[in-house]
């Protein structure tokens, strides 16, 4: 779902570790890409976690070291 979200952005997913995804963003599109990724995961945590609530916390930073 997300890759296919992510069709229309230069974004690369590189990495996924638990419940973290990592993506490789060009610096002027971080503000959509990180929209995009927010409502993604927690349209998917909504339509696989029913009765639990669901919300996606983003960080932008230049290093996965920096998070």
């Amino acid at each position: 779902m997300l890759h296919y979200a992510l069709e229309k952005t230069r974004a690369k997913i590189v990495g996924c570790v638990h419940d973290e995804v990592l993506l490789e963003v060009p610096i002027e599109a971080t503000d959509e890409v990180a929209f995009i990724l927010k409502e993604t995961m927690e349209e998917s945590g909504r339509t696989l976690l029913k009765i639990v609530p669901v919300e996606a916390d983003i960080v932008v930073v230049d290093t996965w070291a920096e998070k």
